[in-house]
């Protein structure tokens, strides 16, 4: 079983140009919809954290409807092979803030959720590669590098983008 969002994009004034991002934690998968419901694409997302429940610190991402904010653009930021540094080892290419829109991240004490790449545990430089390893974050959603470049920037670019987390039920 997983856990929905209690709200929808509809209540937030989810109009055309705008799209919808499903992240399903069972499947590990984020689907993008535009505004009239169009399945754009499929990709990998993970949604857990280093403890599976999702209500304490470092725990799997809140179930619960998102809205993109600010995007930190670390890629474009700094050069193509760029030496260590612990920001882009973490986040890897871009980093996009989630506005959380039902309170789950002061209700359970969980803000700074964001939606990123990289990952410390794959290593330096495996962590700035295209498709690196998905490993679990301290409660963000992981994808990889390109994805974020090449799949979800361009929507942030060209409207609101909303983001459901359904995760698996406690």
């Amino acid at each position: 079983m997983l856990t929905a969002p209690k709200r929808k994009p509809q209540e937030f004034g989810f109009k055309k140009g705008d799209y919808h991002l499903v992240i399903n934690a069972q499947t590990k998968t984020l689907k993008a919809f535009s505004f009239a419901g169009v399945l754009l694409f499929t990709i990998p997302c993970l949604a857990e954290g280093l403890g599976a429940d999702w209500r304490a610190k470092s725990g799997d991402t809140p179930p619960g409807l998102y809205r993109i904010g600010q995007v930190y653009r670390d890629y474009e930021d700094v050069d193509s092979s760029p030496s260590y540094e612990r920001t882009l080892i973490q986040f890897g290419w871009y980093s996009f803030e989630l506005i959380d829109l039902e309170g789950n991240e002061d209700g359970y004490g969980r803000a700074g959720i964001m939606m990123h790449g990289g990952g410390t545990a794959c290593g330096w430089p495996l962590a700035w590669a295209l498709m690196q390893k998905l490993y679990n974050t301290l409660g963000c959603l992981r994808l990889h590098n390109v994805h974020l470049r090449d799949k979800i920037l361009p929507l942030v670019e060209s409207g609101t983008v909303y983001v459901s987390v359904w995760q698996d039920d406690q």
